[in-house]
């Protein structure tokens, strides 16, 4: 028997090519160890130590593997692949026919964000078919309450307190996509800032301490304009470098800071913030205004590369 290669293959979504015949047995016959695994099989964790993708049927992160093939797109295949897709470039570990699929989802820019070293509160990926004992296992790794939120971003975001909270919030959801489970981050401080060019040029501070802060749909209404200036220079840094990581050179980012470690934690970036509603509308119209005079006086002022040291553009 030919001696199998350093590193095994992952095949994703690849039952069909084992329907006739025993096809890990046949390439590793011819020095090939393979792994097949189906896209409700993968695991997804965001940490403080960063992101984490994991198939469930040996166990393995995904950047043990030497190469990643991608076979059949099933649902959920489209919502989550480009998610795999920077994760596995982040680790260097070739991934064949894993680009040009997908939408930047919440779970993407949680990758994203985690692959690029920002802090994002601790985030489980909930396939659509869930295990039975998913709360229980929730409850220990994210504590209560947490919070439940699409994968894709539609619909509102839940506050989840106990198991019959999370058992009404998934039933009847027709989520064929998935769910997220969010670690509850005590706040001291919530923020939506607006990046415009690398800048941060708008700031409000969410008056409210409590869960509603965690949410998106937090009321504009009870949120204090604040001069970006007088802001926490890493939380500027933060947003920036958010922006800078999903290559958005208009974002708005929901900055949290945690109660007890003081972290400047990101909770959403959005590439399409409310610019023209909500509150403090004059506000943002000039800042906007601002930003697209200097664009269009330049257009190629402050490209991407210029981006990616954001601690000098602060001053």
């Amino acid at each position: 028997m030919a001696r199998p290669a350093s590193k095994p293959a992952l095949l994703l979504n690849g039952e069909e090519l084992g329907e006739h015949i025993d096809f890990a047995s046949e390439l590793l016959a011819a020095g090939v160890d393979v792994v097949f695994c189906n896209i409700e099989e993968l695991a997804i964790d965001i940490g403080p130590g960063g992101a984490r993708i994991r198939e469930t049927v040996s166990g393995r992160d995904l950047a043990d593997f030497g190469l990643v093939q991608i076979l059949a797109y099933p649902r959920p295949t489209a919502t989550l692949l480009n998610t795999v897709a920077d994760y596995l470039a982040a680790n260097g570990v070739r991934a064949v026919n894993a680009t040009g699929v997908g939408v930047p989802t919440r779970l993407f820019k949680y990758v994203r964000l985690a692959n690029r070293g920002l802090s994002v509160p601790s985030t489980v990926y909930l396939p659509p078919r869930l295990p039975s004992d998913a709360y229980r296992d929730l409850a220990l790794r994210l504590d209560l309450p947490f919070v439940l939120k699409t994968v894709t971003g539609g619909g509102r975001d839940s506050i989840v307190g106990n198991e019959e909270a999370f058992t009404e919030k998934l039933q009847g959801a027709g989520n064929a996509r998935g769910f997220l489970a969010q670690e509850f981050v005590p706040p001291d401080g919530s923020y939506f800032l607006l990046v415009l060019g690398g800048y941060v040029s708008f700031a409000l501070r969410h008056r409210s301490i409590d869960g509603g802060d965690l949410l998106e749909s937090s009321g504009w209404a009870e949120a204090i304009l604040v001069e970006p200036q007088s802001l926490d220079p890493v939380a500027r840094a933060t947003a920036v470098q958010a922006a800078t990581s999903l290559d958005y050179d208009i974002a708005g980012v929901h900055l949290v800071r945690h109660w007890t470690t003081r972290q400047w934690c990101v909770v959403d970036v959005s590439p399409n913030p409310p610019i023209g509603s909500g509150g403090h509308v004059a506000d943002k119209v000039s800042a906007y205004s601002a930003y697209l005079k200097g664009r269009l006086a330049d257009p190629h002022q402050e490209d991407a590369e210029s981006l990616l040291d954001p601690m000098r553009r602060l001053d």
